[in-house]
């Protein structure tokens, strides 16, 4: 018979697993904060008796970096952004719930258990992956075809919605790996069949999504993690072939692919207006007299703009993800009244936060990144390296989209909450 420790263990991976899989459904608002809630009335009610998370030493410098943004934050909205209550209203929505949020979450890991915790949130990540596959599936057996690239391949949301949600999976399921194949099966979180399978089901997710910039950071961090290991072994120099594979598929998949230099050079130097929701102006073409691909030459323009708009306003305009409609708007009138993010998250956070936020912002990042390092290095610590992965590759996902906010923000504290609970005492001996 199963004892009540077994039970509330089972309870909490169940709701580890549910508020990963939850988080990313649109308009279902409503049931994560009920089950957040559950999960916080359960966590109160074993406050006393229950196990409770511990920082690792080698956080603690990323843990002071945190606190010195939130303070800055704070202090930008009071005394540097122009409407102070709205400042303050962003600043709750999307960086003290998501902090909270991720300590909720080291809470019920340290109950569920670090792997088991560690297994029910890939678990739930990879839920939504042969979801994804399951509904392409039905489309195939249903209509014949996948219908237009952009409209009707995935269950919910847009594609970008997944991609993220992918790129979770393969940072975690990619560090998991590296660290089982350096260290040991005894820094496995999975068997070892069962996590090479999720990790090409992982891949084989990325080409069916084909989302560029998803693409682009799984092959980054797949070129880390082979240059490292084959600096320790040669013969993992064999995953280049693995890094080929992936950046080959969605170029033959994502004809976006072509002409992609000359629509960013022509986004960044054109002088047209084009860029503008709503305006007439012809749409430019490259350098070459072929047409922009309009998503790269979008993008370009936003990013340029956005440049420009830090340049005028190195203290930003107040904390939230529309700073760069505010600067647009400020700029030129009703045209820009639609624009919300220039899709860099790294623009939109120092538009809002400024230049002294981004710098905060990055410092507690790279200093993140460096503890789960050490922590993978001093204690065959697979989750330090899972950590470090998840914060480099959603860093680098946010430079190239404008991800650093929303539910995207929030499901990030979440598993880093998670993680940094998964990892061993720091007085353990390895």
């Amino acid at each position: 018979m199963m004892t009540a420790a077994a039970t509330m263990a089972w309870f909490w991976q169940a709701w580890l697993a549910a508020i990963v899989f939850i988080f990313p459904i649109p308009h279902t608002i409503a049931l994560r904060n009920m089950v957040l809630l559950i999960g916080l009335l359960a966590l109160l009610a074993t406050l006393r008796r229950a196990p409770r998370p511990s920082l690792p030493a080698t956080l603690v410098p990323a843990a002071w970096a945190l606190l010195a943004t939130t303070i800055w934050l704070l202090l930008h909205s009071f005394a540097v952004a122009p409407a102070p209550t709205v400042a303050l209203d962003n600043l709750r929505g999307d960086w003290i719930v998501p902090l909270l949020t991720a300590v909720l979450a080291a809470h019920a890991a340290a109950r569920a258990g670090p792997r088991q915790a560690v297994v029910a949130i890939v678990a739930a990540l990879l839920a939504h992956m042969l979801w994804v596959f399951g509904w392409q599936l039905w489309l195939l057996a249903t209509r014949g075809n996948l219908g237009n690239m952009y409209d009707g391949i995935v269950p919910f949301g847009e594609r970008d919605y997944q991609s993220s949600l992918n790129g979770f999976l393969f940072t975690l399921l990619l560090a998991e790996r590296v660290a089982m194949k350096c260290v040991g099966t005894n820094a496995a979180h999975f068997v070892t069949g069962t996590g090479w399978a999720a990790l090409a089901i992982s891949l084989v997710a990325d080409a069916a999504l084909r989302v560029r910039n998803g693409t682009v950071v799984n092959v980054a961090l797949l070129l880390v993690a082979t240059v490292w290991m084959a600096w320790r072994k040669p013969r993992f120099l064999l995953l280049l072939l693995v890094v080929a594979g992936l950046g080959s598929t969605s170029v033959a998949l994502d004809p976006r692919w072509n002409g992609l230099t000359e629509s960013i050079a022509t986004g960044w130097n054109s002088p047209s207006s084009y860029w503008l929701p709503g305006n007439q102006a012809p749409r430019p073409s490259t350098p070459s007299g072929a047409d922009i691909e309009n998503s790269a030459y979008l993008r370009a323009a936003w990013a340029h703009q956005a440049v420009l708009a830090i340049g005028e306003h190195p203290l930003g305009l107040g904390f939230g993800r529309n700073g760069f409609g505010l600067a647009i708007t400020s700029k030129y009138g009703d045209r820009g009244k639609d624009m919300v993010s220039s899709h860099s998250g790294w623009l939109d956070f120092a538009l809002g936060a400024g230049l002294p936020g981004l710098a905060l912002l990055l410092l507690t990042a790279g200093l993140a990144i460096r503890g789960g390092w050490r922590q993978f290095r001093q204690h065959d610590d697979a989750a330090g390296l899972m950590l470090s992965f998840l914060t480099g590759g959603y860093l680098l996902r946010c430079l190239l989209d404008g991800h650093l906010s929303g539910w995207r923000l929030g499901l990030f504290a979440f598993l880093c909450g998670v993680l940094v609970a998964a990892m061993k005492d720091p007085r353990q001996k390895t």
